[in-house]
C-alpha cells in the first residue's frame, strides 16, 4: 500500500477553504476525505486526467451541501501525492 500525501495549495486554501470553514469544512477534513476515498477507489476520472471526488457534508445550520473536488494524482515510487486543483460547493 503506497503512502498517500494530500496537498492543498495556498491559493485554494486562502480562497475556497477559508470561505467554507464556517460551513464546517477545513483542510483536515478535506485531506482525510480525499485519502480515504482514494484508498477505496471512490472517484471518477475526468478527460483531463484529473480525479473527481464528490463530498457531501452538512452546514452547521443543517443545510445539506455537496463539494466537488478536482485532484491531480502524482506517483513517485511508492508515494502518491494528491494535489487539490479546483473545488466547488453547492447546496443540495
Amino acid at each position: 500500500m503506497p503512502l498517500i500525501i494530500v496537498r492543498i495549495p495556498r491559493r485554494i486554501a486562502k480562497r475556497w477553504v477559508l470561505r467554507h470553514e464556517k460551513d464546517g469544512l477545513d483542510e483536515y477534513k478535506i485531506s482525510i476525505f480525499l485519502k480515504l476515498q482514494y484508498e477505496m477507489r471512490n472517484f471518477e476520472l475526468t478527460p483531463e486526467n484529473l480525479l473527481l471526488f464528490t463530498m457531501r457534508f452538512q452546514k452547521r445550520g443543517g443545510q445539506p451541501m455537496k463539494a466537488v473536488l478536482w485532484v491531480r494524482e502524482r506517483k513517485i515510487n511508492d508515494v502518491v501525492e494528491l494535489i487539490l486543483i479546483r473545488a466547488h460547493a453547492e447546496q443540495l
